[in-house]
């Protein structure tokens, strides 16, 4: 039972020793550069390890207002983008930290690696391990259940169904939601990032505290119907984390000047971090298991 109330991102493999795997790093910097080179056109662009992502729904799922592409010299959404030689110069540069190092210690080293240390939330069974494969207690329920369901169904009172439970190692209690990470001093990009200096702390901010404001969101109080419907939990999340996202936008007054190195990078880092909110939801909801493993693997985390 250790394992269902281990660290959940740890167990699905995507931090191994308190720290982002290589593997997950370099997977994140291939998908923002496969990004940049194919463009977003319909929210369908990036590496195959993306479209397992956006073949469930686009990514993000509108395409944004309309701007002005100096490159190319036409309109395009902002968030649909077109591909480019500028983006694609800079897309070919981004997989060498000695030529990029700003953009790998803000995204890849910053916000990603930091963001998933944080998420590493522990496994918890608040609405009881249905799908804990190595427990039997022989009995039938409805699904949606609720404890009082099982404890009729063991033919035993709401007391002895805790003290059981507790005897089989199953804690019940509410998920305890991970804090963000305190950032350390945002690096100064000596690329031109095309953004006003004071502006770009506060979207790294934004972004930092976007996961655990989803967290909030989605399981106080617990919801079994997030774990029963998981093809729509990757949707429902998304929806949710890009609302969020465009009005920080909106906010810092920025939606139409941010630079497509950015609008990609984000856009990686919202589809890793609705992949980390929906692993976490079902591990703090029945176990960090194979189930969350599952998740992990349906969103494209890992």
């Amino acid at each position: 039972m250790a394992k269902v109330y281990g660290p959940i991102l740890t167990g699905v493999g995507l931090l191994k020793d308190g720290k982002l795997t290589k593997t997950a790093k370099d997977k994140y910097i291939e998908e923002v550069v496969a990004l940049l080179l194919s463009g977003n056109a319909n929210g369908q662009g990036g590496s195959p390890s993306t479209k397992i992502f956006n073949s469930l729904f686009p990514l993000p799922p509108i395409p944004g207002p309309t701007i002005f592409n100096i490159t190319t010299l036409t309109t395009e959404p902002v968030f649909w983008f077109e591909t480019d030689p500028i983006a694609a110069i800079i897309a070919s540069q981004l997989v060498d930290p000695s030529k990029c190092p700003m953009w790998h210690a803000i995204f890849p080293d910053l916000l990603y690696e930091k963001t998933a240390i944080a998420m590493d939330a522990n496994g918890t069974t608040p609405l009881f391990p249905i799908f804990d494969v190595g427990l039997d207690l022989d009995v039938d329920l409805p699904i949606p259940f609720t404890l009082p369901d099982l404890a009729a169904q063991l033919k035993i009172t709401p007391p002895d169904l805790a003290i059981k439970l507790a005897d089989l190692g199953i804690k019940l209690s509410l998920p305890s939601i991970p804090l963000p990470p305190i950032p350390p001093p945002i690096p100064f990009p000596s690329f031109d990032v095309a953004l006003p200096p004071l502006v770009l702390p506060d979207l790294l901010l934004g972004l930092i505290k976007l996961p655990f404001d989803l967290l909030l969101k989605l399981t106080v109080p617990p919801d079994i119907k997030l774990v029963l419907d998981l093809p729509n939990l990757p949707k429902l999340v998304l929806g949710l984390a890009f609302d969020i996202v465009i009005n920080l936008l909106i906010d810092l007054g920025i939606l139409l000047v941010v630079p497509k190195i950015f609008v990609a990078s984000i856009l990686i880092y919202i589809k890793d971090v609705v992949a980390m909110v929906c692993t976490d939801i079902v591990g703090m909801l029945v176990g960090a298991g194979t189930i969350a493993k599952s998740v992990a693997t349906l969103t494209g985390l890992i």
